[in-house]
């Protein structure tokens, strides 16, 4: 685990940082089985998921910190090598990568293999699900997988013209919880949500402005399910969800808001619904 100080901005192993937002804007394809992570907390994210992280890129005066990052990972890593930890000095880094990274830290991973709506839903048990329609805001993507994890989802299940997860500033806003949260891509939207219903034996809520109950009542009617599967169903704030959503929904929830206030922000509106319908019932 030696860092290698690197002074040419050309040096060839910088070369996945290079230009990093005009790759990111070309999405999967400008980096292709790659994702760069930034800031300390993401990074220490990917050293300890499954994903496989092929270097860390850091400022020289981060020399420390990124060897204490990549020595603390070890145990999550058995069996895997080490990843190169790059070092330059902050006016290369500016030059190859294009902005100045006041973090001081990036890395590179290999994206892991796409997994299908079947593979990433538990097969029987209990099970909180989210499944996100149609949301392209990358901080809203963000934010949705942090409440994931916040309120123990077994899973994210995102439509097809979901905004990237591993996107840089989506996974940071994520707080690397993008990484650890089994994810994913529908490509049958209409025939994914109806296994959910039908065959993964989930109760399909679907959060909406609409609804024709509170989500208090419907996390009521839900207290007695056994085993307790639950799929909340979210989507753009305006756009909400669409008629093929809300056509698999066994019930349409909403949360009732003063006069005046139509909608939240959808990363708050999932946080409100997980946390309700992430409750136990008391018994007695």
């Amino acid at each position: 685990m030696n860092p290698v100080l690197i002074h040419d901005p050309n040096d060839p192993r910088l070369e996945p940082y290079r230009s990093v937002r005009d790759r990111d804007a070309r999405g999967v394809d400008g980096r292709p089985g790659l994702f760069v992570g930034e800031s300390p907390l993401v990074i220490e994210a990917m050293l300890r998921s499954p994903v496989e992280t092929l270097s860390v890129l850091a400022s020289e005066r981060q020399r420390e910190r990124a060897v204490a990052l990549v020595h603390a990972s070890a145990p999550w890593r058995a069996g895997r090598a080490d990843p190169m930890i790059l070092l330059a000095a902050d006016e290369v880094l500016d030059s190859v990568v294009g902005f100045a990274i006041h973090r001081g830290f990036l890395a590179v991973g290999r994206r892991p293999p796409e997994r299908t709506v079947r593979e990433v839903v538990p097969a029987s048990g209990d099970a909180l699900i989210l499944v996100v329609e149609d949301i392209n805001n990358i901080d809203n993507i963000g934010q949705l997988f942090r409440n994931a994890a916040a309120f123990g989802c077994a899973c994210v299940v995102l439509s097809p013209s979901c905004h990237d997860p591993l996107y840089r500033k989506s996974l940071r806003v994520s707080c690397g919880h993008a990484l650890r949260v089994p994810c994913a891509r529908s490509d049958a939207w209409a025939a994914d949500l109806a296994w959910l219903r039908d065959e993964a034996g989930c109760a399909v809520v679907g959060a909406t402005g609409h609804g024709a109950c509170t989500l208090v009542e419907a996390a009521r009617a839900l207290e007695g399910r056994t085993p307790r599967r639950i799929a909340v169903v979210v989507g753009a704030e305006f756009a909400g969800l669409s008629d093929t959503a809300l056509a698999a929904c066994t019930h349409r929830a909403r949360i009732p808001m003063a006069e005046g206030v139509d909608s939240l922000n959808v990363g708050v509106a999932a946080g409100v619904f997980l946390a309700r319908l992430a409750e136990r019932p008391v018994a007695g």
